[in-house]
């Protein structure tokens, strides 16, 4: 893992950044790299600049790395797990032998091979630079998911990428100014991206699967990676077959490490699960940790993840975060990333890898297993839900008054309404944080980006449901939804974490061959009702109440192999904090002061609403949320 910096000047510029500004710019991104670093002037064209987090081949893998004819350097953020098959490939091609086991190294020869047709060839999570001086052209890629974070902007006439907004944000002549559109869907959804756009305008951040290629002839971005059909035929057994071989080589791909490796173990089915593939590789004797707010008495991860540790008999303890810590490392992390935070658990997150780090390297962890294997009971459910809706109104003929009255009623319930006037309409009614007239109350300039907004996640929505049978669009559209959106939003968590703590977290359930055999089998082996229900014509949340809606189907059943029931039908569980406690309680007093005496808050939300949810933190709820991170960041981005 690693701390990446570059800067290219436009068309018949020169670059106007002095070294130490550079420099400056780099070591905002001290943690992501603490072992080392590097800088390089390209013909004062462009500059690369690195922070390096050394895991394999510690003594070689010093970047920028730059290629034995001088043509090309190198900046690189990331883990590649098929450096074998990569050297295989490539080793022809050059008549000199490798210098260590770097996969910088073998990127740098991937790229002279094979150009921009490079991320096809590479299996693990990547994001780099490459400055081409023979052409003056800057290639860019990022991996399939977005496991590793990868920003960029102009500023005048340079172009700056880098590993965090914090870097560009350094650069003497960049001004920022809050992008509005970006922040209201932040405030609706926790995610700190709306398409390629952060919450600061100007800055994007180069969307998962995609290469961008800057050069005298002008920028492009060009997706090399999207999602396969669902298409495969194969049988439920064959199914859990092919889960098996391939979620295994996933993991034993990801304990290629120079450190020691370890896991987070959560006490939920997917991190139990992977946990047992672990073991296969490391044995009984490695290193797990789960993290809890104080507080939190009992709490069903820390119990779970108690009994897991139990079954795999590994090396264990339970990381407790107090509240001022908390609250202390939450304005640290803003800071530092200049983003606000996603979930109150980022600085769980933070703390456990802070611990982790005294003992491992590297540590894996279950993330993106809900999005591909359908473990949102609600979300995954309004598909479902939509679907149905459809088909009554296709053929009504087909259904019972009986069935159709019921299923009204029970959506009518559910979802407050008796239909939408789009899926993306009827996902935001459950999926909404601040709802759309919420936001519109509370922003000073009034503006409503509901339109912009919905037309996105209808786009994405429509994506998903493309080659896919009438009876089963909408759950297959809020599977890419969730896969494209929330999986990025819980990497990036993930990322920013971890690598505070100078720690390298993997994530099998993102291999990408793996998400490809998977994303090809018929939707019902992931997410169903159970055939057994009394009653199907209900809502998916009355069918969750009632135990009859089968989530994460296909993974439960290969847990079922080896893990306790308890753990390996443990029904999704929320990441324990005692934030929404502490927001009321004990920093009711901090809370309002931040919410009245903001600056950014005071400049451009409504004062009244601000007021009323400051003095009434109970009614608020996680209101306060969103905004506290927005009134910390804001000060600190444009005080």
């Amino acid at each position: 893992m690693c701390g990446i910096l570059g800067v290219i000047a436009g068309k018949g510029q020169s670059l106007t950044l002095s070294d130490d500004d550079l420099i400056a710019m780099r070591e905002t991104m001290f943690a992501r790299g603490p072992d080392g670093a590097g800088f390089v002037r390209i013909q004062n064209r462009a500059a690369l600049a690195h922070r390096r987090l050394a895991i394999r081949d510690l003594t070689e893998g010093k970047q920028p790395w730059t290629s034995t004819d001088s043509r090309f350097s190198l900046v690189y953020n990331g883990e590649l797990y098929n450096t074998d098959e990569l050297n295989q490939k490539t080793a022809s091609h050059f008549s000199e032998s490798l210098k260590g086991h770097c996969d910088t190294e073998l990127l740098m020869r991937a790229f002279q091979v094979w150009g921009t047709s490079t991320p096809e060839h590479l299996r693990g999570m990547f994001a780099c630079g490459l400055y081409d001086t023979k052409e003056n052209r800057l290639t860019l890629i990022r991996d399939r998911f977005g496991i590793k974070p990868l920003y960029y902007a102009w500023v005048g006439n340079e172009f700056v990428f880098a590993s965090s907004p914090a870097a560009i944000l350094k650069h003497p002549h960049f001004v920022p100014k809050p992008h509005w559109p970006a922040i209201s869907h932040y405030l609706q959804t926790l995610r700190t991206t709306f398409c390629d756009k952060t919450l600061i305008e100007g800055i994007h951040q180069l969307p998962p699967g995609c290469l961008l290629q800057l050069d005298d002839a002008g920028l492009i971005i060009q997706r090399y990676w999207n999602y396969p059909t669902q298409s495969s035929p194969l049988s439920y057994s064959e199914t859990v077959e092919l889960f098996e071989q391939s979620f295994e080589q996933a993991v034993q791909v990801r304990m290629v490490s120079d450190v020691p490796v370890g896991m987070m173990l959560s006490g939920g089915v997917d991190s139990s699960l992977l946990g047992e593939y672990v073991k296969q590789h490391l044995g009984s004797n490695f290193v797990a940790q789960c993290g809890v707010g104080s507080g939190v008495q009992e709490t069903e991860d820390k119990i779970h993840a108690e009994l897991a540790a139990q079954h795999l008999g590994c090396k264990f303890r339970t990381v407790e975060v107090e509240q001022m810590e908390y609250r202390e490392s939450w304005i640290d992390l803003i800071q530092e990333n200049a983003l606000p935070l996603a979930t109150p658990s980022d600085v769980i997150i933070y703390h456990l890898a802070s611990s982790l780090k005294k003992h491992v390297g590297v540590v894996l962890g279950g993330e993106g297993a809900d999005e591909l294997l359908c473990g949102y009971s609600a979300l995954h459910g309004v598909g479902r839900d939509y679907d149905l809706l459809q088909r009554i109104r296709r053929s009504p003929e087909n259904f019972t008054s009986e069935q159709k009255e019921q299923f009204a009623d029970s959506y009518l319930k559910s979802y407050q309404a008796s239909s939408f006037t789009s899926l993306a309409t009827q996902y935001f009614s459950l999926a909404s944080l601040i709802p759309f007239p919420g936001v519109s109350m509370l922003l000073k300039s009034g503006l409503n980006f509901e339109d912009e907004i919905l037309a996105y996640y209808e786009h994405l929505l429509k994506q998903g449901s493309q080659d896919v049978d009438e009876s089963s669009k909408g759950l297959a559209g809020v599977t890419h939804l969730l896969h494209r959106i929330n999986l990025e939003t819980l990497l990036s968590r993930l990322d920013r974490s971890t690598m505070a703590a100078s720690l390298e977290a993997r994530v099998p359930y993102t291999d990408h061959r793996f998400i490809e055999n998977i994303w090809k089998t018929p939707l019902e082996h992931r997410f169903r009702v159970d055939p057994n229900s009394t009653n199907p014509f209900r809502s998916s949340s009355e069918l969750e109440q009632q135990e009859e809606l089968q989530t994460k189907r296909l993974l439960r059943d290969v847990a079922s192999r080896t893990l306790p029931p308890e753990l390996a039908h443990r029904k999704k569980a929320s990441f324990p904090t005692s934030v929404p406690q502490w927001l009321q309680a004990d920093w009711k007093g901090w809370t309002a002061t931040q919410l009245q005496q903001s600056p950014f808050l005071q400049e451009y939300f409504q004062q009244q609403p601000i007021q009323e949810l400051a003095l009434n933190p109970e009614a608020a709820g996680m209101w306060t949320w969103p905004l506290l991170n927005l009134a910390i960041w804001g000060d600190h981005v444009f005080s």
